[in-house]
């Protein structure tokens, strides 16, 4: 289901060394909240407990795959005001796309909802993440009552990024007019919210003229377990994806590194804002729908476009609002 299943690029855990540079970067800077992410399950890094406590006095937010050990799952509850957990099937079907127990993933939620029913807080806040396919689409309604169950707040829907030719054909969003994707999103919409007061927060079905990255608008930041300082998650890696059939070389780019920089530096280097603003008045060419595609070699990767920007987001599906996150 997830796309990092493509990647050339040698992955990693974040050294003490490079948390305690990153965390005497940022301790005095009001931000709204740190994430601990990075397209993989977080809490399975030898250093998840010094950097949770090393960050304790922000904000804190974690994407996992829920399952995670007792002792974590406390830590989670105890450090983190937002959960968010990625399931992609019920059951049989959940098992067959990550090889693990269903079962292990509910004692997570157990644990969570009990922690928040014993202590009378809100905290954490638990969303579910969903990757939408068409094969499991189905699975989605079932899904709501699962999150209902164990009181989500909201389900995030991302569509697939294909990785290689077979999950081309798995996609449930198109170029054009997709009446059946919009019929689908009208009854998940109607029994998520008014059947069982869960917010469903839907990816577009088809591809639309507005473009926003939700990187840059939300003025998120990516740093990687080297301290490189990368504008999203997209960019983090080298690999393929395949933007309606087409294979596409995502190319890994940064900014600078903490390192040797500091990371306010680099974010306010001209390089970094030259490339936010012309992501926020979206001066890259719409590669998705150009009709002179099919003659264009620019699309073969990131590196550029016809309008000379590098990297080039003109072809990226985050900044259509079909591939999502967070």
């Amino acid at each position: 289901m997830c796309y990092c299943s493509s990647w050339d690029s040698e992955t990693n855990d974040m050294t003490k060394e490079m948390i305690d540079t990153l965390y005497e970067q940022i301790k005095d800077v009001e931000l709204e909240s740190i994430v601990f992410a990075g397209i993989g399950e977080p809490s399975f890094s030898k250093n998840f407990l010094y950097a949770t406590q090393k960050f304790k006095d922000f904000k804190l937010e974690i994407t996992s795959n829920g399952l995670v050990s007792p002792g974590k799952t406390d830590i989670l509850c105890n450090y983190f005001d937002k959960i968010i957990i990625s399931v992609d099937g019920i059951d049989e079907d959940y098992y067959k796309m990550r090889n693990a127990s269903f079962e292990n993933l509910l004692s997570t939620l157990r644990i969570i909802k009990d922690y928040k029913y014993k202590n009378n807080t809100k905290v954490p806040n638990v969303e579910f993440a969903f990757v939408l396919t068409k094969s499991n689409k189905d699975t989605l309604f079932d899904f709501v009552n699962l999150a209902r169950d164990y009181n989500a707040d909201k389900i995030l829907v991302s569509h697939l990024l294909p990785g290689n030719e077979e999950q081309v054909k798995d996609i449930f969003y198109t170029r054009y007019e997709n009446k059946e994707g919009k019929d689908f999103a009208h009854k998940i919409n109607n029994y998520s919210y008014y059947g069982n007061r869960i917010i469903m927060s839907l990816p577009y079905m088809e591809i639309k003229t507005d473009r926003v990255c939700p990187f840059i608008d939300k003025e998120y930041t990516y740093i990687d377990y080297l301290g490189n300082v990368i504008p999203c998650y997209r960019y983090s890696n080298e690999y393929d994806e395949y933007v309606f059939g087409r294979k596409k070389r995502v190319l890994k780019h940064s900014f600078g590194n903490i390192s040797k920089d500091t990371l306010k530096n680099v974010y306010n280097s001209n390089e970094y804002q030259n490339f936010r603003t012309s992501v926020e008045l979206n001066k890259f060419p719409s590669c998705v729908d150009c009709d002179l595609q099919d003659g264009c070699s620019f699309i073969d990767t990131t590196e550029c476009d016809c309008l000379s920007y590098e990297p080039t987001c003109g072809d990226c599906l985050w900044n259509r609002n079909i591939i999502r996150c967070t």
